[in-house]
């Protein structure tokens, strides 16, 4: 497949994870799940709950963890072009900028809004900034950016203690279904041993290390397809089997979340020595490679040209991303006070926030400092 073609599928995959970025955040602001700036009570009755919490198990288990894998993709070709001091000085303007303006300057202000619409921040706007603008630093969404900063300085590295020959690219044949299955097992016991120290939910500088056993093994896979060539032999063949037994695992979950004791709390999934911790961890990443490769497959072999509309969006994408909070937490107060079902309040705002954040996104960046960032 020319790299033109292949190119054009993956950012419109990118794009599409962006926008379930953005749906993923809905989910946790109406579903109480996972960690977000503004949440509303959570749901009434066992069909929106679960929902909900299946819909954001289900992201979690794929959706950061093909990030990471783009993102590996991408870099092993743009260090080979630039060599690693330039290579580190795009990381720092690309990644670095965007990272500081966000931790000390939108940060502060998504957390005042959430703050204003939970009634939480009685102050005006200057006298809350005065008294709150330090404590509501942080990364929140961006701690993505700081984790692909690290990998980046840390493939950089890698880099200067293999030899170049290392770095060749090289067609090698696409993993079989042993080596898969292997690093499919592989990879659970990572996590759950992961998780006896950092259970999911707890962060160290917002990064919750109970998922990096696959952050680190997709980025350095990314790494490998590139220089492999294994995107020019993704066949919908190989992808098919790996895929039902996803939708399989989708379809048992909720039936071991019930049995695993989730109505009264889901902290028994999220690490320790318990047979619920082990049965999420070994559950993720068979999720994890099956919907990458139907992603990958799909997005690489259907999307081959790229339209006006679609690079427009892939470029507005980064910038969406950076932006998003803003238009989900004011989407959130805007559909709180209405009496409707959840799942209703969800279905309105999840389109309606994924084309606001890449509209404005698209002006946005086409600001001359913006420009030369994102």
């Amino acid at each position: 497949m020319p790299q033109d073609e292949r190119l054009a599928g993956l950012d419109l995959l990118r794009v599409a994870l962006v926008a379930l970025v953005i749906c993923h955040h809905v989910a946790c602001a109406f579903g109480d799940v996972g960690s977000w700036y503004y949440v509303l009570d959570p749901p009434e009755g066992m069909v929106a709950a679960l929902l909900f919490t299946m819909f954001a198990a289900i992201n979690q288990s794929f959706f950061m963890s093909l990030f990471f894998f783009l993102s590996g993709y991408f870099t092993a070709p743009a260090y080979d072009r630039k060599g690693a001091a330039s290579f580190l000085k795009d990381r720092a303007i690309r990644l670095g900028i965007p990272l500081l303006v966000y931790f000390f300057v939108l940060s502060p202000h998504v957390q005042y809004l959430a703050r204003r619409f939970s009634g939480e921040a009685n102050e005006g706007y200057l006298a809350w900034m005065q008294n709150h603008w330090l404590a509501a630093t942080g990364s929140g969404p961006l701690w993505f950016v700081l984790t692909l900063l690290i990998f980046s300085c840390a493939y950089v590295a890698w880099c200067a203690a293999r030899p170049p020959a290392a770095r060749q690219v090289r067609a090698a044949p696409l993993p079989g279904h042993g080596q898969i299955l292997v690093f499919v097992v592989a990879a659970g016991v990572a996590a759950f041993a992961l998780r006896l120290a950092f259970p999911v939910g707890t962060t160290v500088f917002n990064l919750q290390l109970g998922y990096f056993a696959l952050y680190v093994c997709f980025f350095a896979l990314g790494v490998a397809a590139y220089r492999r060539s294994w995107l020019d032999q993704l066949d919908p063949k190989q992808v098919r089997p790996w895929f039902r037994a996803a939708l399989t695992l989708i379809l048992v979950m909720p039936l071991i979340f019930v049995i695993g004791g989730a109505d009264r709390g889901a902290d028994i999934f999220a690490g320790g020595w318990t047979w619920q911790a082990y049965a999420y961890a070994a559950w993720e990443p068979v999720l994890c490679v099956a919907i990458s490769l139907k992603l990958l497959s799909g997005f690489t072999g259907r999307f081959r040209q790229q339209t006006l509309l679609g690079a427009r969006a892939s470029r507005s994408a980064y910038s969406a991303y950076i932006i998003h909070p803003f238009f989900v937490v004011g989407g959130t107060a805007w559909l709180a006070t209405p009496a409707v079902d959840p799942l209703l309040k969800f279905a309105v705002l999840c389109p309606i926030a994924v084309v606001a954040c890449f509209t404005v996104s698209d002006f946005v960046r086409r600001a001359p400092l913006v420009r030369q960032v994102v």
